[in-house]
């Protein structure tokens, strides 16, 4: 992306409300303008849960954001691991990603479950099932589904679908492309009002359930600064768990 592009985009999606009156600004990065309740784009303004979150974490804080769009979440981590953006929201813990980010308290949590089309059911109780009679899921660029589905990644590869927007994934399901699709609880329930064919798979409770941390560049976001960050966190809980609910 070039600059003038970035710096288009940057103009755009300026979605903190103290960009004028803070120390300093964090570059955050979101890998899809349309991920209900999380992020919206609506009329040149990035709007939803996530951005919410932010505004309550850094209310009071030397912090303010903006927000640039990239093609998919592995993009955004490698963004973030070479410190050219300094903040990621809606991460899962890992031991591979701590290398090169830190990762902040936890502010909410993400249930990840399986998904449906009601005309193409299939009799499974787990990944494996799936994965062992050929079936194919659709899954996002970069994100976290747990432990088990790291080990099918490798084995499975031809059976995943990776695509970087929630709606393209719905959309695959609904058309019956791909036989199931693994997404965040809340936000799949926007798509499944409006289809009366998707549905959660429910003899799988959930496939991953994680606490959500933001991540930050370790080359752009010092600890001293992580610190007063966890803080904002710690004393908002109240307040970001409400937002969530």
């Amino acid at each position: 992306m070039n600059k003038l592009i970035t710096l288009f985009i940057c103009l755009i999606f300026n979605v903190s409300p103290t960009v004028f009156a803070c120390e300093r600004t964090l570059s955050v990065a979101s890998h899809d303008a349309f991920w209900p309740p999380y992020v919206l784009g609506i009329n040149g303004e990035l709007q939803g849960a996530e951005v919410d979150a932010l505004n309550i974490i850094f209310a009071g804080s030397p912090f303010c954001f903006k927000v640039e769009l990239l093609p998919n979440s592995k993009r955004a981590f490698v963004e973030l691991k070479h410190g050219r953006i300094d903040l990621g929201w809606a991460a899962s813990y890992t031991d591979n990603r701590a290398k090169y980010v830190h990762f902040s308290e936890s502010y909410r949590t993400e249930v990840m479950r399986l998904y449906e089309n009601k005309n193409n059911q299939h009799n499974v109780d787990s990944l494996e099932d799936i994965f062992k009679q050929g079936l194919t899921v659709g899954a996002n660029f970069g994100s976290y589904y747990g432990e088990e589905f790291e080990q099918y990644k490798t084995t499975y590869k031809k059976q995943i679908e990776y695509t970087s927007a929630v709606s393209k994934r719905f959309e695959m399901l609904n058309k019956q492309r791909i036989d199931f699709a693994i997404e965040d609880e809340l936000a799949s329930a926007y798509f499944i009002k409006r289809s009366s064919n998707l549905a959660p798979v429910k003899n799988i409770k959930f496939i991953n359930k994680d606490a959500i941390h933001l991540m930050l560049s370790k080359d752009t976001v010092s600890v001293e600064e992580l610190e007063v960050i966890n803080k904002h966190i710690k004393n908002n809980q109240t307040a970001l768990k409400a937002l969530f609910e």
